[in-house]
This record gives structure tokens, sequence and C-alpha cells, in this order.
């Protein structure tokens, strides 16, 4: 077995699955359910892809990092649409939810097949080329990005007041009203900051595991995400855990079944491998899920009348 190759595989996945769990942990948190992670990585996922077709040069392989920030603050705006029907007109959340999935879904596909972007009708070609520090494959640019952000959410909600406060609004919203702080406030910024990192995730999967290029979804793992952050118990700390042990087993999986020892059955067909770690994540998010405490006032509309 390629060592060196799996120790790669397993930080790229980590880096895609670790971010979108904790997306959907950063609204969940708040108390608003956002199922649409796989909708945000889809449009992060087609926006890195096209900035890259329309602008990439050898010499400007750097830019992407600029295009980073745009792609977090386009997250962070078509969230709102997600804000504002779940929390201004209080409509139910996982529809609204399932409907920017449905949407960014169908929006990326067109727009691959069309062929209007890059000119082929199957894919589009991002161009990008890994940032990486020195030779090494491992510790690039992304798992630094990826391993910031989790120490920030990990200190923001543990040692801050501000992220007190956002979990209070997960949790006893009611009670953060009483003492005159603004739940709405709160739960549009933890929305928007979830769009914005599940964006993220998008143009980091597409760069990592497709090479560049964008085929029309982002493979389903915006659900991983979602199971992972519900194995992790809405907490940053086993949601990295958790994280990194899916991602090796991602990456177990990549590697040729010839080279891990497995019968030739499995070269043969290969689909049955590949599907094992959802299915692994599904049997372990049921075994889990009755163990589950999701904050307190997760899904529900606040209501300044029931205090």
């Amino acid at each position: 077995m390629d060592v060196a190759s799996l120790f790669q595989y397993t930080a790229e996945f980590f880096i895609i699955l670790s971010l979108a769990a904790l997306a959907g942990m950063i609204s969940e948190r708040a108390g608003v359910v956002n199922v649409a992670i796989e909708g945000f990585m889809t449009l992060g996922a087609f926006l890195i892809s096209t900035f890259g077709s329309l602008t990439y040069s050898q010499n400007n392989n750097w830019i992407q990092i600029i295009w980073f920030i745009v792609i977090l603050a386009i997250g962070a705006v078509i969230s709102l649409m997600h804000s504002f029907v779940s929390i201004k007109l209080k409509c139910d959340q996982i529809i609204s939810g399932t409907a920017i999935n449905l949407f960014m879904q169908g929006f990326a596909l067109f727009m691959v097949t069309s062929g209007v972007i890059g000119g082929d009708k199957n894919f589009i070609d991002g161009k990008w080329k890994y940032i990486t520090f020195g030779n090494q494959s491992i510790f690039t640019f992304y798992l630094l990005i990826t391993i910031l952000i989790t120490a920030i959410l990990g200190c923001y909600f543990s040692f801050t007041r501000t992220g007190n406060r956002h979990i209070a609004a997960g949790e006893n919203p009611n009670a953060l009203d009483a003492v005159g702080i603004s739940v709405i406030k709160y739960r549009y910024f933890a929305v928007a900051a979830s769009g914005a990192v599940a964006s993220l995730a998008g143009a980091l999967f597409v760069i990592l595991i497709r090479i560049s290029s964008f085929y029309g979804s982002v493979d389903g793992f915006g659900f991983i995400g979602l199971a992972l952050m519900i194995i992790g118990q809405w907490r940053v700390k086993f949601i990295t855990l958790f994280s990194l042990f899916f991602a090796f087993i991602f990456a177990f999986v990549r590697i040729s079944p010839i080279s891990l020892g497995l019968p030739a059955f499995f070269s043969q067909n290969g689909i049955l491998l590949q599907a094992f770690p959802f299915i692994l994540s599904l049997v372990t998010m049921v075994a889990i899920s009755k163990f589950s405490r999701p904050p307190a006032a997760n899904g529900k509309h606040f209501d300044k009348s029931k205090r």
C-alpha cells in the first residue's frame, strides 16, 4: 500500500468533511436547521471552477485565494434566502434547505451541460493547481485553512462571550432575549457563517477531490457532513475526530483494491467499495441518533411571547 498517498487522501477528505460538518454545526448551534449544506457546497464548487476557467493562468494560481474570499462572501449572501424564509417568515427550515439543495443542483447541472462556461458539455475545468508548502503534498495551504477555521470555532464557542450567546440562541433563546440580546441577529449571523463555510468546502472539494473539474455535484459530501455533525454531537472536538476517522475510510477505499490486498471481486465491482463510507456513516448515525443531544431549540421558531 502507498502510505504517502493514504495520508494525502486522508488530509484531502478531512478538509472537505470537517468544513461541511462545521458549517452545519454553526447554524444549528444557534437553533436553525440547515440541510442546505449540499446546496451551498455545490454553489462554491461551481463558482471556483467558473472563476478558474475564466481567469486562470500559470502565473496567477495564487489568485484562487482571492476567489476563496469572494466565495465566502457570496455564500453568506445567498444564505439570506434560507435566513429570510426560515427566520423571518418562520417557514419549515427543512423544506427551505431542501429547496436550496434542489435549486443549486439543477442550476449547476444546467450550467455544466449547457457548455456556456469552458465550452465542454461534460464538466467545467477550473485549471487550478495545488498550493503546497515545499514538495510535500499532505500539509497544504488548504489544510492550514481548515485547521485555522476549526481552531477559531473551538475558541469561539468555548472561550468567548459572543460564542456563549450564540449557543444560548440555540439552547434557550427566550432567556437570551430576556437580557436584551437579539436572538434574530445571532441566528442570521449563524446561517450566514454556515453558508460561507459550506461554500468554501465546495470550492475545496473541486480543487482537491476532482482536480479542479466540476461535473455538476459534490457527490453527497454535504449530507455526509450533516451526518458527521450529528455523530459529533454538535461539538467541534468530536466533529473533528469523526471527520478524521471518516476521511481515513474514504482515503482507504480510494486506493486501488488490488493494492489493499482485497479479493478480485472488489476490483471488478469497485462501486461497492466506494459506497462503503456512505453506508458506514448512515449506520453509525442511526446507531448514535438515540443518544444524540441536539441544541434544545434547534429547528424551533423564536417567539418573544413565550418568554
